[in-house]
């Protein structure tokens, strides 16, 4: 009788185990990849991060550029990319991952780009950081969101260096245009999820 009762336990384990990873299978995951110097960055992808929790039927990962793998960025079916301004260029960390990606066979095709940036001054660079990164995503077929409002419409970004946001945390401003563009990846994540 114990035998019995263990082996049905068992049974019930596994297929509550075997349930549970068919159905995180369907659940899609967004990437949130960044490089941050000072943090500044880092502290735009978590507000990002904030954003995209705020969906229901998403996951998400974030991580350091030079921790992913090629396995991890085509898995997702969004990846949001954040990078510092240098010297009105993205961050050489940041190039060098877009300039891993498989391209053969196009197999980022159709999954969901969108950026950030952070740049420690007015006009130094931060819109043609972001069409940088934007024209790279394009280039691999990917599908292009931008902020939530006029504001942020090539992404979210930042300044951290000038003026009354220079030596201070990353300014709210800048942080609720981040978790907007979160939110908003998420929210075409989960539509496109249903249309397909």
């Amino acid at each position: 009788m114990k035998n019995k009762k263990l082996r049905h336990l068992l049974i019930l384990f596994f297929l509550l185990v075997l349930s549970g990873n068919v159905m995180a299978q369907g659940v899609p995951n967004i990437l949130i990849a960044y490089y941050s110097g000072s943090g500044n960055t880092q502290t735009m992808a978590e507000a990002v991060a904030s954003g995209v929790a705020q969906v229901e039927h998403v996951n998400y990962t974030i991580k350091r550029v030079e921790e992913l793998t090629e396995r991890e960025v085509l898995k997702a079916s969004a990846i949001i990319l954040g990078s510092p301004v240098y010297n009105a260029n993205m961050a050489p960390q940041v190039q060098a991952f877009i300039n891993s990606w498989p391209f053969e066979g196009r197999p980022l095709k159709d999954k969901i780009g969108a950026v950030f940036v952070t740049g420690g001054g007015f006009s130094i660079g931060e819109e043609s950081v972001m069409l940088a990164m934007i024209r790279a995503m394009l280039v691999h077929g990917m599908l292009i969101v931008g902020g939530a409002e006029t504001e942020a419409a090539f992404g979210a970004s930042a300044i951290t260096g000038e003026g009354e946001f220079a030596g201070k945390e990353v300014n709210p401003l800048f942080l609720n245009k981040a978790e907007g563009l979160g939110k908003r990846v998420a929210e075409w994540v989960v539509t496109l999820k249903k249309e397909r």
